[in-house]
């Protein structure tokens, strides 16, 4: 294949890695067959200037070919996007991954600065252990989060810390449900903001976790329709699991038990491919 170039949501182009994209979906579980098999029907689709979101959605629905389950693990950044149209769901669901992590959380409490007040999306506490969570929710999966959100975030924490609550939490997190820039990265660092999203850390991504703690949200769910996903967000039923282990919550939107039947079983291969590693 001749050298392509990729173009990036930021308008930057970048030369097409297929090893980059091979790991990206041996990530979602696909064993090698299947990888090479959707690696071979994006060489006949790709083109000069494609965009990523355009690449992605390939590689997607070729996935979805081969597995509803994989293809819903490919698509998590997608599925955390629908969440919204606001960031209210998205705080919801990052305070149930913090509970998942063993902490106690409560959302949307107001503190008070040094200088003035301010309403923290999640209180995380475990223990001795307090942690505020700022949570950037993005309407589309490939919106980068830049530096000017690092600096905003990081002069709240200075308020905040300097403020009558400053000694009663160790942490400040941001937490996205899209990507960092490189300059947010080097920043949150130089800091010590703790950044976390579909980027960073290198080593555990908020899609890692996802995976790791099986905490897949219900829209990653390709059995369910838009209309029934709307449904069970309204009733802040926001993940896959709470659907496994409470199935009537799909008769009471209206599923009938065989298709029951069909989401329950994407559930558990989705659900499987998790390490359960809580600790």
């Amino acid at each position: 294949m001749n050298q392509i170039l990729v173009k990036k949501n930021s308008g930057n182009l970048e030369l097409y890695s297929i090893e980059k994209l091979r790991r990206s979906l041996s990530f979602t579980g696909a064993n090698d067959e299947q990888v090479s098999r959707v690696l071979k029907e994006i060489e006949d689709k790709i083109f000069d200037g494609i965009s990523t979101q355009s690449l992605h959605k390939i590689a997607f629905g070729q996935l979805r070919k081969i597995s509803r389950s994989l293809s819903a693990y490919y698509g998590t950044k997608k599925a955390l996007t629908e969440l919204g149209p606001d960031g209210y769901l998205f705080e919801k669901y990052i305070a149930r991954a913090f509970q998942e992590m063993g902490y106690e959380t409560e959302v949307g409490v107001v503190l008070e600065g040094k200088c003035i007040s301010h309403e923290v999306d999640v209180v995380a506490t475990k223990d001795n252990e307090r942690v505020l969570v700022e949570c950037k929710f993005h309407n589309t999966h490939d919106k980068a989060n830049d530096v000017k959100t690092a600096l905003y975030i990081q002069a709240r924490y200075i308020d905040l810390k300097e403020g009558s609550f400053g000694n009663q939490f160790n942490d400040f997190w941001l937490v996205s449900n899209t990507t960092f820039s490189e300059d947010a990265k080097q920043y949150g660092t130089c800091v010590g903001l703790h950044l976390w999203g579909a980027n960073f850390p290198p080593q555990n991504t908020l899609q890692d976790f996802i995976k790791d703690y099986a905490l897949h949200p219900v829209t990653s769910i390709s059995s369910l329709k838009k209309t029934e996903k709307a449904m069970l967000l309204d009733s802040e039923i926001l993940l896959a699991k709470d659907i496994q282990e409470n199935p009537n919550l799909l008769l009471d939107i209206g599923i009938d038990e065989k298709r029951i039947k069909q989401i329950l079983r994407e559930i558990v291969k989705i659900q499987n491919r998790g390490k359960r590693i809580k600790k």
